[in-house]
């Protein structure tokens, strides 16, 4: 979306995108020919995110815009409070599980297509909007992620019967991991599972959506986590189970030959795997959690405290 200016005739110049505008891309200013302040829009270096926050908060519709559509009208947005109390959204939170059975039933497209809507809406930094998706029904391509990864877990073992040869030249967290008895464990159960006949990484799941994104380090995997983040949340909505699946995102991260499989462009990484489908299990109660550890910095007698203090938080009460 590009913003190109204001509405003159609906503009009431109350400020609002003057104030809400994070590029001060809009002023108040006055003309001595006329009776009251005037917004100007200015953008000659192209600033612009196209963040929409000028017309989502502008009361008379009066920001001017191309290349996008019409925004949406949601009724009671301006009280996102009333749309859902504190104690609904967090019972929702808790009921949330990462499903890893799944029943053999297929998803009508309808149901793919609503969780990837509500990853459109998801927020991304700068307003990029980079993620791109990849919906996967096919069982061959399912299988050769499934395949893929448990062939790169067999890479891992090696490593893992290396580890004391090795152990000058790695980490001492890196060497502890290699060297506990369950990760070999689970590794060696991993590919016993596959050689079987079942599915270890997908769980035999439906559908997969495969989300990437461009190279850009370590910034590439935060705008998708918060998409699937949001799709998830929207799967649980709608009675489907889901996963974040990182086995499969650490072994298709990079690799040329499943990228060229699936369509990634060599711009770009797989930043997220996430399975979908009807769940087989019912929970039926919320696992314990550890209480948050928080560390407060706080104003102390107009002088912010050096050392803050700790606090755990205790559960809250809904």
């Amino acid at each position: 979306m590009t913003i190109s200016g204001v509405n003159e005739e609906r503009c009431i110049s109350c400020g609002a995108c003057v104030e809400e505008c994070c590029a001060n891309l809009f002023s108040m200013e006055t003309y001595p020919s006329e009776s009251r302040a005037r917004v100007v829009h200015r953008d000659p270096h192209s600033w612009c995110t196209g963040c929409g926050h000028c017309l989502a908060v502008c009361p008379q519709d009066a920001i001017l815009w191309d290349d996008a559509e019409t925004p949406l009208i949601v009724t009671g947005i301006e009280h996102p409070e009333n749309l859902c109390s504190y104690d609904t959204l967090l019972r929702f939170l808790q009921s949330k599980r990462s499903v890893r059975r799944y029943l053999p039933l297929e998803l009508r497209q309808e149901q793919v297509d609503a969780v990837l809507e509500a990853m459109r809406w998801a927020p991304s930094g700068h307003n990029l909007q980079a993620c791109r998706y990849l919906a996967i029904t096919e069982r061959r391509a399912l299988r050769a992620i499934t395949d893929h990864t448990i062939e790169d877990f067999r890479k891992f073992r090696l490593i893992i019967r290396m580890r004391k040869l090795l152990r000058p030249f790695l980490p001492t967290n890196l060497y502890k991991l290699l060297d506990s008895p369950g990760l070999l464990e689970g590794i060696n159960d991993m590919i016993r599972r596959r050689e079987e006949g079942l599915d270890p990484i997908l769980f035999d799941a439906p559908a997969v959506i495969v989300v990437y994104y461009p190279n850009l380090g370590s910034l590439s995997v935060i705008d998708p986590t918060i998409a699937f983040t949001y799709g998830m949340l929207a799967a649980h909505s709608m009675g489907l189970g889901s996963c974040w699946i990182g086995f499969a995102i650490q072994s298709l991260y990079k690799d040329r030959g499943m990228r060229k499989l699936l369509g990634v462009p060599r711009d770009m990484i797989v930043a997220g795997v996430m399975t979908l489908g009807y769940p087989v299990p019912v929970y039926r109660r919320v696992p314990p959690r550890n209480q948050i550890h928080v560390r407060w910095l706080e104003d102390r007698n107009n002088g912010m405290t050096t050392a803050g203090r700790n606090r755990i938080l205790p559960p809250p009460i809904v």
